[in-house]
This record gives C-alpha cells, structure tokens and sequence, in this order.
C-alpha cells in the first residue's frame, strides 16, 4: 500500500490520514527524520527516551535531556539514596553495624 502526499510551497506536506492514525500521530506531534542507506528518508514520531520507563523512581528525569546528563543524573540520585539508606541503617538502635571514625 503506498499514499501520495504534495509539497506545499512553504515546504510542507500532509501525511495522510491512515499513516496519522496508524502511527497514532495527533497535531503538533513532532517527528524525528533519519536517512536510509539508500538515500531515502524514514520518519517516526519523536518519543521522549524510553530508558527511564525501567527506572521507576527516576522516570521524572525524561524531559529530553541527552543520554549522558540521564545517566549522570540518576547515578548522583541512586548514590544518594544508598548513601541515605547506609545512614539509617548505622543509626537505627537495632542495628548490629557501629560507626567507626578512621583517622
């Protein structure tokens, strides 16, 4: 099945409809273009990245930020939360650990 769409004179097109509703597109939806070996073009609705579906308690950190920054951000934020749970643990009065200052 192929469709056919025009460009506009302002460099624009209209996707048709079966291709909007099976990619599940809806105005304003912004779509990432990538090129083919065969020097076409492909192009799929830009999703924010999806690593952080898995993150649970991190999945805040999705705002388009680079991959990089994602994963620096969410280190700094689990070793935190270790650092915070080792605390407690030290401190809590049934714990069998002892603090210890090393000189």
């Amino acid at each position: 099945m192929s469709f056919t769409t025009t460009l506009t004179s302002k460099n624009q097109f209209t996707l048709p409809l079966p291709v909007r509703e099976k990619l599940g597109l809806k105005r304003g939806t912004k779509i990432d273009i990538f090129p083919t070996l065969d020097g076409g073009f492909i192009g799929r609705p830009h999703r924010k990245s999806r690593i952080l579906e898995f993150a649970g308690r991190f999945k805040y950190l999705d705002d388009n930020k680079s991959w990089k920054e994602i994963r620096e951000e969410a280190g700094r934020l689990n070793a935190q939360e270790t650092a915070n749970k080792f605390e407690r643990l030290i401190t809590s009065k049934s714990s069998k650990l002892y603090r210890i200052k090393i000189k």
